[in-house]
């Protein structure tokens, strides 16, 4: 029996999702599982051992061509699929469902082109985690099972010689995330340097910080003139290797992306900057030890599920009104205040 899971969305959201993939696998251990995924994420899931075939997902080929897309249809078809699931709530993926020649074909109820699913379930826009609306389309939403991922040993190498080369320990430096595709899920850079400043000055830690090659300049802003051990490791690493520089921190300090799952992946104590969007929607981290620090009492949050461009008030108060010392007392006691070395 062949299983196709269709699951092109974000890179967050595909690291949420592997846990679904997992109890797939589960309750269909004979299966062969092939996941569809957005072209450019599936290096995350290198050496994932619950799926058989992963197959990446051009989505520009429906701009560049509609008879490409139904060319890419046509061999997802010649697979001959019994059951499709597809988490993923789009119009184009309820498509590919449908001509996946799956007889099964479970989703929500919420996508769109729903009525081409034989199977939907509601999927509650507030008040559910993410992983629990997933597992929704089991019929298991009371399970939550954290994400999980894997690398391979070339990329614990690659990563292991770059902490060497800079003298970093494991376990002896933060990640720090400052970036994020969507203007207004980040939290200025004014506000990440004070708290940059606070930890470089307080505790005996390095940090690290993370980002593709377009937050190049956006760390180089960040970290210019900080005092302290700093190491930039923005456009110099690919997906599994990332998962290896957050396997090894000690924290990860992020707005609302993808870092906070691949450290929940890990159970790396996290602290999740919300400005935009709001815990409620499901996205928040899963590891054991977080804090979600976000400004309270504005009637604008949140202003959109992925946030935007630009604050519509303008005035960008979910952001800019960001308690730091707050935010690194309670960094102080993800650590566990004992166990930090201070510089005081």
């Amino acid at each position: 029996m062949n299983i196709l899971i269709i699951q092109t969305a974000f890179l967050g959201d595909l690291v949420l999702s592997t846990g679904f993939f997992k109890r797939i696998r589960e309750i269909h251990p004979e299966a062969k599982i092939y996941l569809l995924v957005n072209k450019g994420t599936e290096g995350i899931l290198e050496n994932f051992p619950h799926v058989d075939q992963i197959i990446s997902f051009d989505k520009s080929i429906i701009k560049k061509s509609l008879l490409g897309f139904f060319r890419f249809i046509q061999s997802i078809r010649a697979i001959n699929f019994s059951i499709c699931y597809s988490p993923h709530f789009s119009h184009r993926s309820s498509i590919i469902a449908f001509f996946s020649g799956a007889k099964k074909r479970i989703g929500y109820k919420q996508a769109g082109f729903s009525f081409l699913l034989t199977e939907t379930y509601d999927r509650p826009r507030l008040g559910m985690h993410e992983i629990q609306k997933l597992f929704r389309l089991l019929g298991e939403e009371e399970k939550i099972y954290k994400p999980e991922l894997y690398y391979n040993s070339k990329s614990e190498t690659f990563v292991q010689a770059i902490l060497h080369e800079n003298k970093i320990l494991p376990k002896n430096y933060i990640v720090i995330a400052p970036s994020s595709i969507w203007e207004t899920k980040r939290m200025p850079k004014e506000k990440f340097k004070e708290l940059a400043e606070l930890i470089l000055k307080s505790l005996q830690l390095t940090l690290v910080f993370i980002g593709s090659n377009k937050d190049k300049t956006l760390v180089e802003e960040i970290t210019k003139d900080l005092d302290g051990k700093v190491l930039s490791l923005a456009g110099k690493t690919n997906l599994s290797e990332l998962s290896v520089v957050i396997q090894n921190s000690r924290l990860v300090i992020t707005n609302d992306s993808s870092p906070i799952h691949i450290a929940s992946a890990f159970n790396i104590p996290t602290l999740a900057i919300f400005g935009a969007t709001v815990l409620d929607f499901g996205y928040g981290p899963v590891s054991d030890k977080q804090y979600v620090s976000e400004v309270n009492g504005l009637d604008c949050r949140p202003c959109g599920i992925h946030g935007g461009n630009f604050c519509p008030k303008k005035h960008f108060r979910c952001m800019k009104d960001q308690d730091i010392p707050r935010m690194f007392l309670e960094l102080k006691k993800l650590l566990g205040e004992s166990n930090v070395r201070t510089n005081l």
